[in-house]
């Protein structure tokens, strides 16, 4: 995954960049939402949509990866 016009190398790495944006959200000191709410159910919400939606291009370049592989044109970087 070193090439970078790789369509699964980028998928990856927005999945791990999502992943780790999570990971930052999640350890910042935040006043309590609503009658106990640890983290305030919309930004949840809209990190798990955002997730998602990177979690399906993902599996979606993998299966296009996989299809060009199964084939074996070579044709994905230009046709060399």
């Amino acid at each position: 995954m070193s090439d970078p016009g790789d369509p699964v190398a980028m998928a990856t790495a927005r999945l791990e960049s999502a992943v780790e944006k999570l990971v930052s959200a999640l350890s910042r000191p935040r006043p309590p939402a609503e009658e106990g709410e640890m983290v305030p159910r919309a930004e949840v919400a809209a990190m798990a949509e955002r997730l998602d939606a990177t979690i399906a291009r993902l599996r979606l370049a993998l299966a296009e990866e996989l299809r060009a592989g199964e084939t074996g044109d070579g044709q994905r970087d230009g046709g060399e």
